[in-house]
């Protein structure tokens, strides 16, 4: 048998994880562009990553990250009400998003919402980011 979170310690480790000065690394949040399965195994190399045309990576700035809900699951939101937005310089194909660590390249969450096309001049915002931190029953 193993160990569970309890909700106060996770929302605790949640926000030391995003928002903490103290926190190991930043993060930045990265588009991709191939159909990826996003599971616990999803890697940085699963990934193809967006680097042109107005997709390139943005960072996360920590004290930006609200304090962890007291919800189930517990939840961390990325600037509240904004959200992040990328403006398109040229086509694009986007499957989804993973935040991924500046230095560590560790992808700690991700999302495939499906194939979306752009084309210059449009834009994508994610709004709310939320990232649910589950507690397994």
């Amino acid at each position: 048998m193993a160990a569970q979170w309890c909700k106060e310690g996770l929302r605790e480790a949640a926000d030391a994880l995003w928002k903490d000065d103290a926190t190991p690394e930043n993060k930045a949040i990265h588009l991709f562009s191939n159909d990826e399965t996003i599971s616990d195994a999803t890697a940085y190399a699963d990934l193809t990553l967006i680097t042109t045309n107005g997709g390139e990576a943005v960072t996360l700035t920590k004290g930006t990250w609200a304090s962890a809900s007291d919800a189930d699951p517990v939840a961390s939101v990325y600037n509240s009400g904004t959200g992040v937005t990328w403006n398109f310089t040229g086509s694009l194909t986007v499957y989804g998003w993973a935040i991924i660590g500046a230095t560590s390249n560790k992808v700690y969450c991700a999302e495939n919402f499906g194939v979306r096309s752009y084309a210059n001049g449009q834009s994508l915002t994610i709004n709310p980011l939320t990232v649910n931190h589950d507690i397994p029953e």
